[in-house]
């Protein structure tokens, strides 16, 4: 690319100087011979000057100038005869029609020639004629010529000097870009493109890295999808693959209960993928709004005989008054689901979940009466008041950190209100209608 632009810019140049130049020799050519026309008038206005009125009658001879330049000075009288200095005889054209009282210009193949008349008392009495080599004019014209196109050369190198410059100064950010570029197929999303100050390349630099970003995110949560797909679909599983292996082993009289119960199972297992895909792959999922009944009444289906099946109590308070929450429904039944699973799992006795409507926001609490949740299975940010992790030594996995991130999408925030026994989790959400009260 470098060189493509150095050839670029120099053919350019060359080209405007070649346009600039042609025309201009030409001018120059045009110029030198009527300077030279003008030198050699100037001269025979000074010849005539020394040609006295009775030149005819007079006994002394007519002394006309030297000539400077190679200009040779001739004088002829009315009649056209060569009578002082030189020139050719008889008269030629410029002279007769000098002698007409006009200035008379030629050029011949080897000269240049002016022919002025020479007046005394309004009336013609000769004329003076000029004559200079075409050679002179030709070598100034050659000087100035070859003046001009040392100074095409001059521009050409400045030009080139240039073009390395801003060849340079173009070639490096495209190959940064190119190399971010490449390693941004290499799968390294974290690159970053120095500005160039090219608008430009700025733009497509900053257009790469706002790719990267979003590669970034897709690829984080298409991994989190399998982190989180795995562990929200072991439970639901292990139950399908409980109740299978209890139809066969105590079988019941009507086959087709354990079917459709499979189904069932099967059937929330679509759901719960379907959903985990469009949580990963919706960026804006949690721009909506839902209500914390219809998120209960899912869990008490999934869960109540869950925790009965372990003979351990599962109580949700009845949420029918509270206020509609901003977020995803889906998210926060997922969230929710982690953390009564990790109840069943690592908790005992009753485990309850309830709910607290501020003017703002509404915190949905799961307590249960285990002994403490691990500092190991906490997120930084979790805590709260200071709260710190004590006893138990249980692990829970993933599942809090995949809560964290799961209400952390929503917007939301989860935190540790008590990790020591009896632990106590908060979600904390913002109200749909911040602005309503209710009664």
């Amino acid at each position: 690319m470098r060189r493509r632009i150095l050839v670029a810019i120099l053919s350019i140049t060359g080209v405007a100087v070649l346009l600039f130049g042609i025309p201009l020799g030409v001018m120059v050519d045009r110029l030198v011979e009527e300077d030279a026309t003008l030198r050699i008038e100037r001269q025979t206005v000074l010849a005539a000057r020394e040609v006295p009125a009775d030149f005819a009658s007079s006994a002394d001879p007519i002394e006309l100038p030297t000539g400077t330049d190679g200009v040779t000075l001739g004088f002829y009288d009315r009649s056209g005869v060569l009578v002082a200095g030189s020139g050719p005889t008889p008269a030629d054209a410029a002279v007769r029609r000098s002698l007409t009282n006009q200035i008379a210009t030629a050029e011949t193949s080897g000269a240049i020639i002016v022919a002025i008349p020479v007046t005394a008392n309004e009336t013609v009495i000769g004329a003076i004629r000029g004559q200079q080599p075409t050679s002179i004019s030709d070598s100034r014209t050659f000087r100035i010529v070859a003046l001009v196109a040392g100074l095409g050369v001059v521009i050409i190198a400045i030009g080139a000097a240039i073009a390395f410059f801003v060849a340079g100064r173009l070639a490096r950010p495209v190959r940064r870009l190119r190399d971010a570029a490449v390693q941004l197929g290499d799968g390294d999303f974290t690159l970053t493109v120095s500005p160039s100050k090219v608008p430009e390349i700025d733009e497509a630099a900053e257009a790469l890295v706002l790719t990267a970003r979003h590669l970034d995110d897709l690829v984080s949560r298409e991994r989190s999808f399998s982190a989180d797909a795995s562990h929200q679909l072991r439970t639901p599983l292990a139950g399908l693959r409980a109740g299978i292996e209890t139809e066969l082993a105590f079988p019941r009289s009507d086959p087709t209960q354990i079917l459709t119960e499979a189904l069932d199972d099967i059937t929330r297992l679509e759901r719960t993928i379907t959903e985990l895909l469009t949580i990963a792959r919706t960026p804006n999922l949690a721009a909506s709004t839902c209500s914390i009944t219809d998120v209960q009444d899912d869990l008490a289906q999934t869960w109540h005989g869950r925790f009965a099946a372990v003979g351990r109590r599962l109580t949700i308070e009845d949420a029918t008054r509270a206020p509609a929450i901003a977020g995803n429904g889906a998210i926060l039944r997922h969230a929710l689901d982690v953390l009564l699973d990790n109840a069943l799992i690592h908790g005992a006795g009753e485990t309850r979940l309830t709910h607290t409507v501020g003017p703002e926001f509404v915190t949905i609490t799961v307590t249960d009466e285990g002994p403490g949740i691990p500092i190991s299975a906490t997120h930084p940010s979790d805590h709260a008041n200071g709260a710190h992790p004590e006893g138990g030594t249980s692990t829970h996995g993933l599942g809090l950190p995949l809560a964290h991130r799961l209400i952390n999408s929503m917007p939301g925030r989860l935190t540790i209100a008590r990790t020591v026994r009896g632990p106590k989790i908060d979600i904390i959400v913002g109200r749909a209608d911040p602005t309503i009260e209710r009664t």
